[in-house]
């Protein structure tokens, strides 16, 4: 190892002959500035030496070896040393910053010389957050509870009370001046009805099980022709129209199928749904005939005049016709949404469709129109209805598929001549 050689990583200054401090006489007072370090860096302050009012502590002495002797032999303990690094800083100006006294203080924890104010700060968990959670003053749950039930409780009755006081009142629609009129109720109510007819109907289910059962196995019409309502008045058209289920002999509708009755004014019927035997899915109509039950071919069968074949061709007699009826918006230049509305009709099996239109201000426009209006009870509206037309071709310029209604002959399927 060279020692001549300079070691850029050590950075500590070259000695020079002038750093001889052994000729320094501590004894006397003077003024001495050390050299700089560097020919190049003068920020080394001066050193004034007061040997007479600053006194240096005596080490301690370890019994560590001569290195601790030879250190005790070269001080003396009454030496004092003044060192002001600065001359035109006095330390007697800068009272605010006490070493002693804060070392003082943290040891012994006395402040009545220093007195250190700090802000008085509260904690957010303490009180923000406490009073939003509401820790402050407890309430319990049971409180709310109670308010929320009773709130339930009073909204159910004022619901309760507007029905029955509205129960009796006629439903309002508007007409095309925007002014209500009431709509038209009907005077058959259901205190008419003999509730005995109700409750044999209700109890019908196996008998229109056997039914129709005999109705899917027919090969002729002369089958079932017994068993439908009205017989011999829809003799004709249950030649002209009726398509065989062929159902294998001794077949029947399971005894899950759903029995359902209803009411339409002064007829009451009932629905019975289930599965054919080839899995396709029926709806069988029944009503009373002189207090026998029978089958209703033309609701259970969707029966028309014409066939939607037909009256997509602009063919057929349209003068019974039975659909899903719906709105739509298809017009022409000879059939104008400004005096007409435009409806769509779609086939009982929903195969097939045709469109019909009712002449705004007419009787069967007013009818239907009520059908697709929105419910002031229960805020619903109709999509689609069940529906029988009588249609007429109207003018030579329409499409094909494209019919006037003349009048809508009632809301369902059934037969509507009444024994």
């Amino acid at each position: 190892m060279n020692p001549d050689k300079e070691d850029p990583n050590n950075h500590a200054p070259a000695v020079t002959p002038d750093d001889d401090w052994d000729g320094l006489d501590v004894e006397q007072d003077f003024n001495a500035q050390l050299p700089p370090r560097r020919a190049d860096t003068p920020r080394i302050p001066k050193l004034d030496l007061n040997l007479s009012e600053i006194k240096l502590i005596e080490p301690a002495r370890h019994a560590s070896g001569p290195a601790s002797s030879r250190e005790d032999s070269n001080i003396k303990p009454s030496v004092s040393i003044h060192i002001n690094v600065n001359p035109e800083r006095e330390f007697s100006d800068k009272e605010d910053f006490l070493p002693a006294l804060v070392m003082e203080d943290v040891k012994q924890g006395d402040f009545s010389e220093r007195n250190i104010k700090k802000p008085i700060t509260l904690s957010r968990s303490k009180l923000g957050e406490r009073d939003d959670w509401g820790t402050l003053e407890k309430k319990g749950s049971s409180r709310w509870m109670l308010y929320t039930a009773v709130g339930v409780i009073m909204l159910i009755v004022l619901t309760v009370s507007f029905s029955y006081f509205n129960r009796d009142k006629p439903i309002r629609n508007a007409d095309d001046k925007g002014l209500n009129k009431p709509a038209p109720v009907d005077g058959n109510k259901e205190s008419d009805i003999d509730p005995s007819v109700l409750a044999q109907l209700a109890n019908g289910d196996k008998e229109a099980i056997q039914i129709y059962g005999n109705y899917a196995q027919a090969k002729s019409p002369d089958d079932f022709t017994e068993s439908i309502y009205l017989s011999k008045r829809n003799a004709q058209a249950v030649a002209r129209a009726w398509k065989p289920i062929s159902a294998e002999n001794g077949w029947v509708p399971s005894d899950t199928s759903a029995w359902k009755t209803y009411q339409n004014g002064s007829l009451v019927f009932a629905e019975l749904r289930g599965t054919n035997h080839n899995f396709s899915k029926f709806i069988g109509v029944f009503r009373y005939e002189n207090k026998e039950l029978k089958m209703d071919w033309k609701a259970t069968a969707g029966y028309g005049s014409a066939s939607f074949t037909e009256l997509k061709s602009g063919l057929g007699d349209g003068s019974e016709i039975r659909g899903w009826i719906e709105p739509t918006n298809f017009f022409t230049r000879q059939l104008p949404e400004e005096q007409y509305h435009s409806f769509i009709v779609r086939s009982p099996d929903d195969a097939d469709s045709v469109w019909v239109y009712s002449e705004i201000g007419s009787d069967a426009d007013t009818k239907l129109m009520q059908l697709f209006s929105i419910s002031p009870i229960t805020g619903e509206q109709k999509t689609e209805a069940k529906v029988i037309l009588k249609l007429d071709r109207g003018d030579p310029g329409n499409l094909p598929q494209q019919w006037m209604i003349k009048s809508l002959i009632a809301e369902n399927w059934l037969d509507q001549v009444t024994p």
